[in-house]
């Protein structure tokens, strides 16, 4: 395992790793967990499947399944949010908390974009889509200066957050799904041990029972556009706080 791990970090970025892979593997973790209660003592083999499964793509493949479940479903993240995208609402005159704040980053993004024209309060209540548009071409031009995650090490974790979070609630219906496989193969066979069988139950039963049924809680409680729109709102505190150094 410390070898497909040692591959992963080699071959994938660090934002793909947390904000697409780690969602996926999420989804995943039910059936893997049902797969090891019926192959407890041979884990080598597991291991070795796991490996070919990797090296043929397979972490890339759960990757990129990931993102485009996530960014599939963002517009309409978007539309349930109060004010759309949170960069967006804090720049609108109408949407943002903080006036002082806000006209220091309109002043800060007309020096670093030039040639795009901030609108004003009555230029954006005039024509508001054109406005959205304006500050929605800054967002993307300022994104593009602050990929150095170096150099912007709270962007990037906060991106790496939001994208976590967004790909895990895109993913939803599949989680849901195979908690519910795991929860019922894992109970199913509980049962059986202790009822028909009456033979000792299976360790990997009851961890996979567990985890499945607190994975079905979380999916269905917990991982909701509310919870991403946290995430999102820090992103794009973050991506905005990076005007003052660039």
């Amino acid at each position: 395992m410390c070898m497909i791990q040692s591959w992963i970090e080699s071959n994938l970025d660090a934002y793909t790793i947390r904000a697409r892979l780690r969602p996926a593997l999420i989804v995943v973790l039910p059936v893997a967990l049902v797969v090891l209660i019926f192959f407890p003592n041979d884990l080598t083999t597991l291991g070795l499947i796991v490996s070919v499964i990797v090296a043929c793509g397979g972490t890339s493949l759960l990757s990129q399944i990931g993102r485009n479940r996530g960014k599939s479903k963002e517009n309409f993240l978007y539309a349930q949010w109060e004010g759309g995208k949170p960069t967006t609402r804090i720049l609108r005159h109408s949407t943002s908390t903080n006036s002082i704040i806000l006209e220091q980053r309109h002043n800060k993004l007309k020096e670093l974009f030039p040639s795009l024209k901030i609108p004003n309060i009555s230029e954006e209540a005039t024509l508001p889509e054109e406005a959205d548009q304006v500050y929605d071409a800054c967002i993307k031009l300022l994104i593009g200066k602050t990929r150095d995650k170096d150099k912007f090490p709270l962007v990037f974790e906060e991106n790496c957050n939001y994208g976590f979070c967004r790909n895990l609630w895109g993913m939803k219906p599949l989680g849901i799904t195979t908690s519910i496989i795991g929860l019922l193969v894992s109970m199913g066979l509980i049962a059986t041990n202790f009822y028909i069988l009456k033979s000792t139950i299976p360790s990997f039963a009851i961890i996979c029972s567990l985890l499945s049924f607190l994975l079905l809680f979380l999916w269905i409680f917990l991982f909701t556009p509310s919870w991403v729109k946290v995430a999102a709102d820090a992103y794009a505190e973050r991506l905005l706080e990076s005007c003052e150094i660039l």
